[in-house]
């Protein structure tokens, strides 16, 4: 798949936050370092500005400084932390996910099911993500292994969870 900048989403990797526009010292990022090349009109310094541009973005992707995604791969980022309140450190694009962008309901199925005791449940559901109810699972029949749920976002950072037409219940993620 051919993947252009305009299709990229960048995250720079480090131990402090990744900045937008240029780097701690002054200098300018690799966008921006590539985004000046397009301004020069004469095709030889233009090329030899793309090339050193080109090559200190292979070379800080290779040294994983920065890490390439494409919208695919962020948006199966999201769906795999949903449930997970995460800091708004910009990883996924300016200022955080667009909100035409944003999850809020999720439907999987659900690969293993534990009793918690005081009518609760914990569910593993495919992806590897676990919940618990954080309510007795009442009004409806309780939850097994291959049925698909719904997840959704609630107020103040809950979610439900439910089964087919059923009962929604309160849940957290919990792994």
């Amino acid at each position: 798949m051919q993947l252009s900048v305009g299709t990229l989403l960048m995250a720079m990797i480090g131990a402090t936050a990744a900045p937008q526009t240029s780097t701690r010292d002054g200098a300018p990022s690799h966008v921006d370092r590539i985004a000046a090349c397009l301004e020069i009109a004469d095709n030889t310094r233009r090329l030899e500005c793309f090339d050193a541009a080109g090559r200190a973005l292979v070379d800080a992707t290779r040294r994983r400084e920065i890490v390439m995604v494409d919208k695919d791969e962020v948006k199966s980022t999201r769906r795999s932390l949903f449930g997970f309140q995460l800091p708004r450190i910009g990883l996924f694009g300016k200022g955080g996910p667009d909100k035409g962008d944003e999850i809020d309901t999720i439907e999987a199925k659900i690969t293993n099911v534990s009793t918690l005791g005081y009518g609760k449940y914990g569910f593993t559901i495919e992806g590897g993500a676990r919940w618990a109810t954080t309510e007795a699972w009442v009004g409806s029949l309780p939850p097994v292994a291959g049925q698909v749920m719904t997840i959704r976002k609630a107020a103040l950072g809950s979610y439900f969870v439910k089964i087919g037409k059923g009962k929604g219940i309160r849940a957290m993620r919990t792994g």
